[in-house]
């Protein structure tokens, strides 16, 4: 008799990442910006509890994702990241939307030969928006609604503890 799993692969994230990418290529998106909720549960399986500080994930149109998190959670971050390695750490006195502008500009959001258009998942809070508008505010701003339920995502509700994602 087989034995049921719920554990979610880290192939099957990198497919829903994939599919997410090829929808924003669909709807001209350079990238989707998710803080901690439902889609970056579905999409990276990483949860993460809302704080202060900013953790976020860049999941750009081509290439791999961007994570942004507090220095003093690194090791606890990586412990749970099974898609993509390309973590940007910022310390207290560094800006987190620094870090994710960069991220948005080292993927090509922005630039001659690609979309400057930027999805925000509505998960994301208002200041952690607006903190990466005013560092780059020639991007358009969208909601991400749209292309994250073109990929599958159902962010209406988040994944039950334990079941499958």
């Amino acid at each position: 008799m087989q034995q049921q799993t719920t554990e979610v692969s880290a192939a099957t994230y990198r497919e829903r990442i994939a599919k997410l990418q090829d929808a924003m290529k669909e709807y001209g998106l350079g990238a989707v910006v998710l803080e901690p909720g439902p889609a970056m549960v579905y999409l990276t399986g990483v949860r993460w509890g809302k704080s202060e500080r900013t953790f976020a994930v860049v999941l750009p149109a081509k290439g791999e994702p961007v994570w942004v998190l507090p220095g003093f959670e690194e090791m606890r971050a990586r412990e749970l990241i099974h898609a993509g390695g390309d973590i940007r750490v910022w310390q207290e006195d560094d800006s987190p939307y620094q870090r994710i502008v960069q991220g948005l500009k080292d993927r090509g959001v922005g630039a001659a030969s690609g979309p400057g258009r930027v999805g925000i998942d509505d998960a994301a809070r208002f200041f952690v928006f607006d903190g990466i508008r005013k560092l780059a505010p020639k991007l358009d701003y969208v909601g991400a609604q749209q292309v994250l339920r073109a990929a599958g995502v159902d962010t209406t509700q988040a994944p039950r503890r334990g079941g499958r994602q």
